[in-house]
């Protein structure tokens, strides 16, 4: 390198040189009425590094939807493969659909309380308070209830029924749970659409626009009927009910529940 140009470097390195040093005074040097502001070269050096946020970018999935909107379709539990202790209330179609559940509870290591009410419906059991007691003895962890068939030409039935399926679903409180409607065998007045409201999403099986086979009295199903009706009942409860728990299917046939318990009908 020609020596003119050493004269250059040493006065851009002394220049160098002195600012970093003055970084290091907080306060700033003053000289007469002159005051030298120090930099943050020397803090910034010392200073951990930011992290600056991330901003994902929420692309659409072949749906069209968003990872937000994706995600909030995801309210379903995930599969409770754990033994559960069920308990299965409700009218006389219990007949024909507990003893299939039995053998579905055979298969998969659950266990099942079957309790018959006979001609009962919605306020049957709620004015009752039985519910809550069933469960205070049980303690059941997973509840099944099919109501409703006693109520399909009740008149003015959202105003006449609503207080009493609240508060049946009071009683069950945190408990997972699957309402099972009637099996219609005739228009009803409005009962199926009163649950569906009250219940939570993925906890009501429609059964109104099921084919059944009837018994003579042309509104029970016939026991293999109903046999498949409870099969419905568990493949839609493994596909959208919103509390999935392991119920492989058992084969053909029925079992008995754990404990069976029936009431007359109301007076």
């Amino acid at each position: 390198m020609n020596k003119p140009y050493w004269g250059l470097w040493g006065l851009l390195l002394t220049a160098l040189i002195f600012f970093v040093v003055l970084s290091f005074w907080q306060d700033g040097i003053r000289i007469g009425s002159f005051e030298l502001k120090t930099a943050s070269f020397a803090s910034d050096l010392g200073a951990p590094m930011k992290h600056h946020k991330v901003v994902k970018n929420t692309k659409a999935d072949a749906d069209g939807k968003s990872a937000e909107e994706q995600q909030a379709k995801d309210w379903r539990a995930p599969l409770d493969t754990t033994a559960k202790s069920i308990l299965f209330i409700g009218d006389s179609m219990l007949e024909g659909l507990a003893p299939r559940l039995a053998k579905y509870c055979d298969k998969n290591g659950h266990t099942l309380v079957e309790v018959i009410w006979y001609s009962s419906s919605t306020k049957v059991w709620g004015e009752s308070g039985r519910l809550a007691e069933l469960i205070a003895k049980y303690k059941p962890n997973y509840i099944f209830i099919c109501l409703g068939a006693n109520e399909l030409y009740v008149t003015d039935i959202k105003r006449a029924r609503r207080h009493y399926v609240k508060k049946i679903l009071a009683e069950v409180g945190d408990i997972p749970y699957v309402w099972i409607g009637p099996p219609n065998w005739d228009e009803d007045t409005g009962i199926n659409d009163l649950i569906e409201q009250e219940v939570d999403e993925g906890c009501f099986y429609l059964s109104a626009h099921d084919q059944f086979e009837r018994s003579r009295d042309g509104a029970h199903p016939t026991r293999t009927s109903a046999h498949l009706w409870m099969d419905r009942v568990v493949k839609w409860l493994g596909e959208k009910g919103a509390h999935p728990i392991r119920l492989g299917y058992p084969g053909e046939g029925t079992s008995r529940a754990s404990h069976i318990v029936i009431y007359q009908p109301p007076k």
